[in-house]
């Protein structure tokens, strides 16, 4: 077993007991140290400086304490970033962590600056010049506007799985102005409708999709995909929250017809097409198009 047989945390881990050991060789057990004696000093590890001139880094020149700070600041952002999200659209401000910062470990932005990416590991380390650099790109990834948490889940390789999903950004495509434009159009339609149900028919009951209103443009990207992929039918099953906008914004239903049966919900029953609780309609994807 040589060093390049540690990664990650597990290096910072092995390099805090050669730190420990080199210092004092009774500070660790006999079997450790036997060990450490056989491993011998760690071999460098290859990093850039900020200007691209590659440098050899060692435990010698940079404390062990060091590097399991940067490791643990890593690990802490991917554990407990989401906390500091900012996914709140009324603007409150997130509850946040102290591990998030780098002085809860005992380091420096400049110690991250001085230390390797490969210590972050993942997708986030690969282009980086140095761990700061890593750091940050984890920060936007799990502490701006968007969160993940998936220490849930207790199946390594699911839980590894997740990771590399949400920092490759693989199923995140580029929200170009032209999408965020039309997004906000279905948002639009969505809620003014909604306004003039709540104003118009006060008395009435109905469900609605109030706190669901991503549910439109939700669908239409998921029918609009599967069109895409060769699928000429989708079948619906809609419980009663929010039926009303589906019908109108996902199955074209016109707002003259829904708002007919509304107020007149006995003449309406011979001819009621509304989803209902779990029921069924045909949805012909091939003559939908995206907005």
């Amino acid at each position: 077993m040589n060093w390049k047989d540690f990664q990650g945390v597990n290096r910072g881990y092995v390099l805090d007991l050669y730190e420990r050991f080199r210092n004092d060789p009774h500070s660790v057990d006999p079997d450790t140290r036997m060990f450490l004696e056989k491993l011998g000093p760690p071999e460098p590890l290859e990093s850039s400086s900020p200007t691209g001139n590659p440098a050899a880094i060692t435990a010698g020149d940079l404390p062990a304490l060091r590097v399991v700070g940067a490791i643990n600041l890593a690990q802490s952002i991917r554990r407990y970033g989401h906390l500091a999200a900012r996914i709140d659209p009324l603007g409150s401000e997130p509850i946040g962590d102290p591990s998030l910062y780098p002085g809860a470990h005992g380091i420096t932005d400049a110690d991250l600056k001085a230390l390797p990416a490969s210590l972050v590991d993942g997708p986030a380390a690969e282009s980086s010049a140095n761990a700061f650099e890593a750091i940050e790109k984890l920060r936007r990834i799990y502490c701006s506007t968007t969160g993940f948490d998936y220490a849930h889940v207790f199946v390594p390789e699911e839980r590894e799985w997740i990771r590399h999903a949400a920092e490759s950004g693989r199923f995140l495509p580029p929200m170009d102005a032209a999408s965020a434009e039309a997004v906000l159009d279905r948002m639009t339609q969505v809620e003014v409708f909604e306004r003039f149900l709540h104003r118009t028919f006060p008395g009435k009951t109905r469900f609605s999709v109030e706190g669901l209103d991503m549910l439109v443009p939700i669908l239409d990207e998921i029918i609009c995909g599967a069109a895409d992929h060769g699928a000429r039918h989708a079948l619906l099953g809609m419980a009663h929250r929010g039926r009303l906008n589906v019908l109108a914004h996902i199955l074209d239903k016109p707002y003259a017809q829904i708002l007919a049966e509304f107020k007149d919900p006995v003449a309406a029953k011979s001819f009621r097409t509304d989803l209902g609780w779990m029921g069924y309609v045909k949805y012909h994807a091939g003559a939908r198009t995206a907005d």
